[in-house]
């Protein structure tokens, strides 16, 4: 028997889910509108993201145990994230080494640290007796904050820069349309 409530609360929960979803696309929105604004600011705050977060995973290995070569290849992986940081940035082709290599090691920096923290929680849950907690097992909280700072964080910016210029009207340094400005 389905009452009003039990329905009324599925709609809650849809109108929920929309709502976050149009807020989060508004959010990601202004954000790339602020990159393209402030391009060179903009530069500056994703280097020096790229270069905290490296801090940060080499943090993780020395303090927190995290494995050597998961870190090693996370910061290999910014490594590439920061050649994309050209002086024509936010200029980024589509089609250069730079670019293709970041898409792909976003996706498998994504799939490691995924398989190395399911791998942990697995054998925490699974290692002890099930009514107490589990040593070493991560909360859903820490896994999701790794995943947003230290993997997701430097792509889904540079991902944003790539509508920065978009809009910007082309010009070519020291012409206009083939005439020298001194000529003018």
């Amino acid at each position: 028997m389905v009452s009003v409530l039990h329905g009324l609360g599925y709609i809650a929960i849809f109108a929920t889910f929309l709502f976050v979803t149009l807020s989060l696309a508004s959010g990601l929105l202004w954000l790339s509108e602020v990159i393209e604004e402030h391009s060179t600011t903009a530069k500056v705050v994703g280097t020096r993201t790229i270069y905290v977060v490296i801090i940060l995973h080499v943090l993780l290995w020395l303090i927190d145990s995290f494995p050597f070569p998961q870190i090693a290849f996370s910061i290999l992986c910014h490594c590439v994230y920061l050649s994309n940081f050209t002086p024509s940035w936010p200029l980024i082709s589509l089609t250069s080494p730079s670019f293709i290599s970041s898409c792909l090691l976003v996706l498998t920096d994504h799939f490691v640290w995924f398989f190395y923290f399911s791998k942990r929680t697995h054998a925490a849950r699974y290692g002890h007796a099930n009514w107490k907690p589990p040593q070493g097992a991560l909360t859903f909280a820490e896994i999701s904050t790794f995943f947003g700072v230290c993997v997701w964080l430097v792509p889904l910016f540079l991902f944003l820069s790539l509508s920065a210029n978009d809009n910007a009207l082309p010009v070519s340094h020291g012409t206009l349309d083939g005439v020298h400005s001194a000529s003018l």
